[in-house]
């Protein structure tokens, strides 16, 4: 094996090539290969130096980018470990640091991170509802989803409630609710997060689903609707309650998002300043980030689905009372026939904390209740004999300010009057 030649000699192949010698000659003189001399000659030749300049290729994933790029990827995906490469890409670009910089794709950093194990995520099978259950169009229907007891600083636990469009494929709202340890989720809780939603679409969907939490639906031992039913109803919407989490399985991975979004890495906030942080996660998942939805293709939801901004219902929320409906209330109601068992006292309960008083002597027999539009009473007769009437009772429990939560004016809020023509289309600030 030859040493290597030093610049002395290489001066020298490239003098003696000039005096007319070949480079078999000259190579055959000092011991070497001729591809070397004839190398060097044409190195010097093209007026570049006889020094020997190692370059060392580089290697690894994203090698052509930065290493400072590689770093805050790196940052970004620790301090919040369940980002995502679009997430990461968005991040990379608003990086002060990183102004000027070559940045890689999503594929490229989706790559880069994949190598390490801890950062590989499993694939999951979307589970496909029946096509009579699926809506079809934007702001038809509304999912939530809630996550309890997130803990955050000095011990303070929030709620975080997700609204989902799946049609629009949009992120309606998400908020949190500070909590306690022996709380669950509250009804006026979800009754603020959807009217903070209806007020920031400026519009009323047709249908809004959740699960079964008790807070939210009838106890199975009277099937009375629930206040916060009664209340959808009232504004001209359907509670549609799903009967197993696959029926939900699009908020809760929108759900689950948002959380690996804005929540994890940012655990030391303050309530208010990590609700600020959801804003601005919502509005950049809805207007900013390309979403891998299918429907979307790629773009963010809003520009794949303009009919976002368009209001379904109009809805303003000084304008509540306006909106709501009693009647509807009643009608819907009327539908229902419910069996109850006269307790030891001759009273029946009728939703929750509502007691009637039927009569002594039919303590401990079934008796049907039904409910009438016409003068608001519930009717009490005789099980499988509806023209036996026992008692009518003044529904308790069912007046506006009852389901919306509102004082009705004078004390609460004054005659209100739609303006016409109510065109209007608000900025999405949920």
């Amino acid at each position: 094996m030859h040493q290597q030649t030093s610049s002395t000699q290489r001066q020298q192949f490239y003098n003696l090539h000039q005096q007319g010698q070949t480079y078999a000659e000259i190579a055959e003189r000092f011991g070497i290969s001729k591809m070397c001399v004839r190398y060097w000659c044409r190195h010097l030749r093209d007026g570049k130096d006889a020094l020997t300049t190692y370059h060392k290729k580089p290697w690894g994933l994203l090698h052509r980018f930065h290493a400072r790029v590689r770093y805050v990827i790196l940052r970004l995906r620790l301090e919040h470990t369940r980002w995502g490469p679009n997430r990461i890409l968005a991040k990379l670009r608003k990086r002060p640091s990183l102004l000027g910089l070559k940045l890689p794709s999503e594929a490229e950093i989706g790559r880069y991170l994949h190598q390490w194990r801890k950062f590989r995520r499993k694939a999951k099978k979307k589970p496909v509802l029946p096509k009579s259950e699926q809506a079809t169009q934007v702001h038809q229907r509304w999912e939530i989803d809630f996550k309890v007891g997130i803990c955050l600083a000095e011990d303070i636990r929030v709620n975080l409630f997700t609204v989902r469009d799946p049609v629009g494929e949009a992120y309606i709202g998400d908020f949190v609710y500070e909590t306690h340890l022996h709380k669950r989720i509250h009804m006026e809780e979800v009754r603020a997060v959807l009217r903070r939603c209806f007020d920031g679409w400026g519009t009323l969907p047709d249908e809004v689903q959740t699960d079964g939490e008790s807070v939210l639906v009838s106890s199975h031992q009277s099937d009375f609707p629930s206040r916060f039913t009664l209340w959808l109803v009232g504004l001209g919407i359907i509670h549609r309650v799903i009967k197993n989490v696959t029926s939900n399985a699009e908020v809760e991975r929108c759900h689950r998002t948002v959380n690996d979004y804005a929540i994890v890495g940012n655990e030391d906030k303050s309530p208010p300043a990590l609700q600020y942080i959801l804003d601005q996660a919502v509005y950049e998942l809805n207007h900013e980030l390309p979403s891998q939805a299918e429907g979307c293709h790629g773009q963010p939801p809003v520009l794949a689905h303009p009919e976002l901004l368009t209001p379904r219902h109009p809805y303003r929320s000084d304008l509540e009372l306006t909106y709501f409906d009693l009647r509807r209330v009643d009608q819907y109601l009327a539908g229902f026939t419910w069996v109850h068992r006269v307790n030891r006292n001759g009273q029946i309960s009728i939703g929750k904390l509502q007691h009637y008083a039927v009569s002594q002597a039919y303590v401990g027999r079934d008796v049907e209740v039904r409910f009438d539009p016409k003068d608001r009473h519930f009717v009490f007769s005789l099980l499988g004999e509806p023209d036996r009437i026992i008692r009518r009772k003044p529904a308790k429990g069912l007046d506006v300010a009852d389901l919306t939560g509102f004082e009705v004016w004078p004390m609460g809020p004054g005659p209100q009057q739609l303006s016409l023509p109510l065109v209007f289309v608000q900025e999405v600030n949920c």
